[in-house]
């Protein structure tokens, strides 16, 4: 299982740090001088036929294109202040090599191409800021109309300005965590800064920008891609028979061909925000697909020709097809490896819930509202998550009371199919036992993620953590008391869930007293051997792992040097 939660602790914690300008890795550049060679040319906002013209021109028209499409049918020019794009078939090139230009498609890939997006999330900040006075503006993931909106600032919008275009028509701007592109008329610089003050291209994001339902159709192209592996099995094992009987100077059947298997076509939205992992997978699968079908187009067109009377095609034939064969079959085994790793495989139990982000996974537990959670951190586990139900309209109220131990809490919650936008975070900033986030207003009724982590740094002492968790909903309650605390005199935990006053219902918790033992741990590099047992319990619990291969938690456990109990 991957600690898809220890991910978005980095995250989270980033976000909360002052972070400046991040630089970005020049754009690729390239440039073709191209002229149009009829009239009545349309030039359009992203490379399609019927997208939205940028305008119409004639023949003679010169300007220089700086990119392509994926299919190298467009020209990405500079028209009228914004991207565009003309068809190849209707320009001649003066001079340069259009396949020497870079990659880009507004309507799949971030501005700056899949190695360096201008778009998408991002913590970076400025010193210059800009302001929205009188109207609000799409954010889009690029410096045109032709890319996709990501957000959309309202009015009197505040945000950091990060780039700009070379012809200071667009702007790149941080709104709320998401690197994006607006128009750069309708913003307003603020404390004297200037459009000239921020760099051409903008600065990179920390990875392209996706949409909400782009997840689930990435696990849904592994499983298709393994399904078809699978149902393509049979026409290989079919022809490897064929070709293997010829080879061995026998006739075979000139009948029932085995299904000729097709490339598969990811689409362009799942291919650009998953590019790194998902254009190898393609490349590869539709090379086994294509020596798949070499070999039964071999068989075909030897079954159409006149054989010799004991059934024996050409040599060269009966090489390269088992040549094909053979291809296929390694690449059918090795993207079987591939994609199996990449889709989750497990089954769920009632309380257990999957959280997915940045293409990893870890599977939760699931709390209700009401429910008193127990739980630990320490150095083997430093953060954890679970999930919980809401609806619209409850009042969510989280609170975390440490028995025992130097956890240094740091609480977020946000909706677990978007684990980035917090909508509550919560710190221990006044050493106090109890910390409480909200009341968290919900609006949508779904799946929410709690995370629970120790943000402390460079500790002197190792993590070693009891605490209680508790989730309430104060929907509906006239008097809101709090549901955590500890008795004054004894030092207990008090459970008491907020309810009228005149209604008792208080629970008393004992402090946990387990875990590391009084003893001390005299070196963190002594062996077993030269150890207590709870001298080796203290060594375990201050980071010596080594004193506990097996993973369960006992020190010197095994070979029976130490008996848990």
């Amino acid at each position: 299982m991957r600690k898809v939660v220890f991910w978005l602790l980095v995250f989270l914690t980033t976000l909360s740090l002052s972070v400046g300008i991040v630089f970005a890795q020049p754009i690729p550049q390239g440039s073709v001088q191209i002229v149009v060679n009829r009239d009545n040319v349309n030039i359009r906002m992203s490379p399609a036929l019927g997208a939205d013209l940028a305008g119409t021109v004639n023949a003679g028209y010169a300007t220089v294109a700086n990119g392509r499409s994926p299919d190298n049918q467009w020209l990405r020019i500079d028209f009228q202040g914004q991207e565009a794009w003309v068809g190849v078939p209707v320009v001649s090139v003066l001079q340069g090599d259009i396949a020497a230009l870079p990659i880009g498609d507004p309507r799949s890939i971030p501005y700056g191409g899949f190695e360096s997006p201008r778009s998408g999330p991002s913590d970076a900040s400025s010193p210059v800021s800009g302001r929205l006075a009188n109207s609000g503006l799409r954010l889009r993931a690029g410096p045109s109309t032709a890319y996709p909106v990501l957000a959309n600032p309202p009015r009197y919008s505040v945000f950091p300005v990060t780039g700009r275009t070379a012809n200071n028509a667009w702007l790149q701007i941080n709104f709320e965590g998401t690197l994006g592109w607006v128009t750069s008329g309708f913003v307003e610089f603020q404390n004297g800064g200037n459009i000239n003050s921020v760099p051409v291209d903008g600065i990179t994001a920390s990875e392209a920008p996706r949409s909400a339902d782009t997840r689930d159709n990435y696990i849904g192209i592994l499983q298709l891609m393994l399904d078809r592996i699978n149902i393509s099995q049979s026409a290989l094992d079919s022809i490897r028979g064929t070709w293997t009987t010829v080879a061995l100077g026998e006739r075979s059947a000139c009948q029932n061909f085995p299904p000729r298997p097709t490339d598969i076509n990811i689409p362009n939205p799942i291919l650009a925000v998953f590019n790194e992992t998902l254009e190898p997978l393609r490349v590869d699968f539709n090379s086994a697909m294509s020596n798949l079908r070499l070999a039964i187009d071999l068989w075909i067109e030897a079954c159409g020709q006149p054989q010799p009377p004991n059934g024996v095609v050409g040599q060269a034939t009966v090489v390269g097809a088992l040549n094909a064969v053979q291809t296929a079959d390694t690449l059918f085994a090795d993207l079987r490896r591939r994609l199996t790793a990449l889709i989750p495989s497990f089954e769920l139990a009632g309380d257990e819930c999957l959280f997915t982000y940045k293409e990893q996974f870890d599977i939760l537990k699931i709390i209700t509202k009401g429910q008193l959670v127990r739980d630990q951190l320490s150095p083997r586990k430093t953060v954890t998550g679970y999930c919980f139900d809401a609806v619209a309209g409850d009042s969510i109220r989280v609170e975390i009371a440490e028995i025992k131990g130097n956890l240094s809490p740091l609480i977020s919650i946000s909706p677990i199919d978007n684990p980035t936008n917090f909508l509550g975070v919560g710190r221990n900033l006044l050493d106090e036992r109890v910390i409480t986030v909200g009341p968290i207003i919900i609006t949508t009724t779904g799946r929410y993620l709690l995370v629970v982590a120790d943000e402390q740094e460079n500790r002197q002492e190792a993590l070693n953590s009891d605490y209680a968790l508790l989730l309430t909903n104060l929907a509906g309650v006239t008097v809101v008391n709090p549901g955590l605390g500890f008795d004054p005199i004894t030092g207990q935990l008090m459970v008491n869930p907020p309810l009228d006053p005149g209604v008792i219902n208080t629970i008393v918790i004992t402090p946990v007293t387990g875990g590391a033992t009084s003893n001390v741990c005299p070196s963190l590099a002594f062996l077993c051997t030269q150890l207590t047992c709870s001298q080796a319990a203290a060594c375990l619990a201050a980071g010596n792992f080594s004193l506990d291969p097996d993973g369960n938690g006992v020190a010197c456990d095994v070979g029976a040097i130490c008996v848990p109990g």
